[in-house]
Formats: structure tokens, C-alpha cells, sequence
């Protein structure tokens, strides 16, 4: 019976060596590498390796350089010797190839705005003819990589200008969401084109002449904005107060809250404002959090004692755990997961497939990175969507771990 790992660890190997052949492709020796054999536990893995690698090799696509002496029986060293049979023989096209097959289908787009569009579009072919991706899109993705360019020629013939965002995706694309998808390499691209690499999303989108409504911001707790008039908005207003980015400027906390909570999910937001009467400041996150949340909550955490707790409630998922690290990643201090754990998972969600993507975090030095890690390769794997769960009293748990 043929090892599935082993074919897997063989062409694994090969593609290895295509994708480093063809990421310099102007390298002056071939791309090479060595067998890790200490990923093949029995002689029947290895041989059934080997001969994958041979009949590489009898196709033209690899050269293989044997071992000495006492090692005369294994690789020493597999060459790539054409990239493109190599391909071929794993029965894929080349980077390069699909990288132009790509180009071919996304010029007359890219050609519909000014030259620089089409410049852009040649730059990132380059990239995908090396196995990369630009701009965070794979040569692969080609319907979202049409999406892209229809809005950027769009934005190109200032046809954004004096519209708000949804009305000019709509006009665009025909779809009022495809600016959201594509917003922040929109950016990216454009802060180039203006001459301000780098420059803040909302300077990009005056420069072009974009309206971009901010969503408000829904909390509860000890904070208040002051206007000219008085105060126009208390944070502790039932069930909750809505803040507009625009109004941040004028918000000061009232006092000190026992913790800080963000709730990734409308309905259990609602129960938590509700049901929850503990002192604590609430925002909701609304998923992945806009620009005013995470000004909000920088505001905020600037001018907290360090010792008030800061929790995140989210989903037990890929998604809820990316929220959670992009929290982590751009606030001053990062939180602490709250009802948020592998146990409750396992007590009340429902069965899942493990989810590879989230090694990088499992890897990293995230206060979840032991979920992640358990999302990514565990066995019995199960998801656990926030609202399945009751909303809990910080009190205890803020001075706890905080994972419920």
C-alpha cells in the first residue's frame, strides 16, 4: 500500500524546488536542495521517496547527486534541471505562464484606466511569475485581481470623486462591497501614485475625492463627550451610547473602569450592555474593528491604569482568533481572550476541521496562540460561535486569566 505521506512529502520536496527555481530565475546556479530525511521514518518511506525523485529525473526535471561512502544509498543533493518540465511533471503551468495568462486577462481592464494602471498591473506580474504574491493577491485569485483593477482604473479616471464609498463600488463593479474588500491595498497603491508612500487611508481617500462615512462606535461606561453645549454623549446611557469617529477628540473618561471589554458579535454586545452591570467600559468591535474603534480604544488605553483589564469576547474560530490578533497587533497594549477557550469549545460548539492558516499565530507570542494552535492542528477540533454563550460578570474573571 503506497505511504500518502510519503508521496505528499516527495512532491512537497519538488515544488520546493520549482517555487525556488522560480523565485530568482536569474540565478546563475539551479536551484538545489537536500532530502530532510529525518521527516521519513522507515525504509519503506524512503524508498518510496526515492523513487519519486528518480522518476523526475527520468523525465528531464531534476538532476540527483548521490551519497558517499557509507552513504552511497541515499540523495545527497536533487538540482532542478528544467523548470518547466519540472512543472509539467507535477502537472501544474509555471509561475511565469500563469502569470501572463493572468496579464492577457486583466490588460484591457488595467488599459481602460491611465498608463499608470497598466504599469502597476506589468509590476505585479513580474512578482507572480515568481511565485510571490503582490499586494497580497496570488496570481490565482484572478477574479478578485480584476476586481482590483476595475476599481483602481475607475478611481484613475476620477470617477470616485464626490462619491461616498458604496456608490462609487456599486458604479465601479456593480457590487457595493468591493471597495471594502479592497480598501487597504487601494491604498497602498494610490498613496504611491500621490507621492506620500505610506500615508494614512483617509488622506489617500481625500486626495481622490472619496467620501468615507465612518461607522459609529457603540460602547457602554464611564465616558462622556463634551461639546461647546454641554455634554453630547455619556457613555452610560441604556442600553448604549453611539460615538462618531469624527467626535473622539472630545471624549474623556469620566473615571477609571473595572475592565475593558470588546465584543466581536452585535447580539451578544446587546446582552452583555444589558444584562451586565459592572462598571466596566464595552465597545463593540463589529468583527474586525474600523479606524474609530481602534482610536477609541487607543484613546482609551492611554489613559487607563495599566492594572484595569483588558478582555476580547469573540468567536472560537479562524476568524474570531484573527480578530483578536489584529487587536493585539495595533493597540497600545493587547487583551486578554475572554469566554474564549478550548475547554468551552469542546463543552458547547460543533465540530470543525482544523484550520492550517493559523500556525503563524500559533507561533507567535499571542495571549492566544494556544487556541490558535489548537484551531490549526488539533484533533477534535470544534468552533464556537459567541453567541451559544452567556455573557459573564468581568469582575472575577478580569482579576483571573480571563478565558472563562
Amino acid at each position: 500500500m503506497t505511504d500518502v505521506r510519503t508521496v505528499d512529502l516527495g512532491v512537497e520536496f519538488l515544488e520546493r524546488l520549482l517555487e525556488r527555481s522560480e523565485r530568482n530565475p536569474d540565478r546563475t546556479r539551479p536551484a538545489s536542495a537536500a532530502p530532510e530525511y529525518d521527516r521519513l521514518s522507515t525504509a519503506q518511506q524512503v524508498s518510496r521517496f526515492h523513487d519519486l525523485i528518480a522518476a523526475a529525473a527520468r523525465f528531464g526535471a531534476v538532476e540527483v547527486q548521490g551519497g558517499k561512502r557509507d552513504r552511497s544509498h541515499l540523495i545527497e543533493r536533487v538540482r532542478v534541471r528544467d523548470p518547466e518540465l519540472l512543472a509539467r511533471h507535477l502537472g501544474r503551468p509555471t509561475a511565469p505562464a500563469t502569470a501572463q495568462r493572468v496579464r492577457q486577462d486583466l490588460l484591457p481592464v488595467a488599459a481602460a484606466g491611465e498608463p499608470w494602471v497598466a504599469t502597476l498591473l506589468d509590476e505585479m506580474t513580474a512578482r507572480w511569475a515568481r511565485g510571490e504574491a503582490a499586494y497580497r493577491l496570488a496570481a490565482g485569485q484572478a477574479d478578485a485581481a480584476r476586481e482590483f483593477f476595475t476599481l483602481l482604473a475607475s478611481i484613475s479616471r476620477q470617477e470616485a470623486r464626490g462619491l461616498d464609498a458604496r456608490t462609487f463600488s456599486q458604479k465601479a463593479a456593480n457590487d457595493t462591497k468591493a471597495f471594502d474588500r479592497h480598501a487597504s491595498r487601494l491604498a497602498a497603491v494610490l498613496a504611491v501614485q500621490i507621492g506620500q508612500p505610506g500615508a494614512a487611508a483617509d488622506v489617500v481617500w481625500a486626495h481622490i475625492g472619496l467620501e468615507r462615512f465612518s461607522h459609529p462606535v457603540h460602547l457602554k461606561g464611564p465616558v462622556a463627550v463634551q461639546g461647546a453645549g454641554g455634554r453630547l454623549v455619556d457613555g452610560g446611557a441604556k442600553p448604549f451610547a453611539s460615538i462618531h469617529p469624527e467626535m473622539l477628540p472630545q471624549l474623556s473618561l469620566l473615571e477609571a473602569p473595572t475592565a475593558i471589554l470588546t465584543i466581536e458579535n452585535y447580539a451578544s454586545f446587546n446582552r452583555q450592555v444589558r444584562e451586565i452591570e459592572d462598571g466596566s467600559l464595552v465597545v463593540y468591535t463589529g468583527g474586525f474593528p474600523a479606524a474609530g474603534v481602534i482610536e477609541l480604544l487607543s484613546k482609551v488605553l492611554a489613559n487607563v491604569p495599566a492594572e484595569v483589564p483588558f478582555l476580547h469576547w469573540g468567536d472560537v474560530d479562524a476568524g474570531g482568533v484573527r480578530i483578536f490578533r489584529y487587536l493585539e497587533e495595533n493597540l497600545p497594549r493587547g487583551p486578554r481572550p475572554h469566554l474564549m477557550s478550548r475547554e468551552l469549545a469542546e463543552r458547547a460548539g460543533q465540530p470543525a476541521d482544523a484550520d492550517p492558516s493559523l500556525a503563524s499565530i500559533a507561533r507567535s507570542d499571542s495571549a492566544i496562540r494556544e487556541l490558535a494552535d489548537w484551531l490549526a492542528s488539533g484533533s477534535g477540533v470544534r468552533h464556537l460561535e459567541q453567541e451559544a454563550i452567556d455573557p459573564n460578570p468581568l469582575g472575577a474573571l478580569a482579576a483571573s486569566s480571563g478565558t472563562g
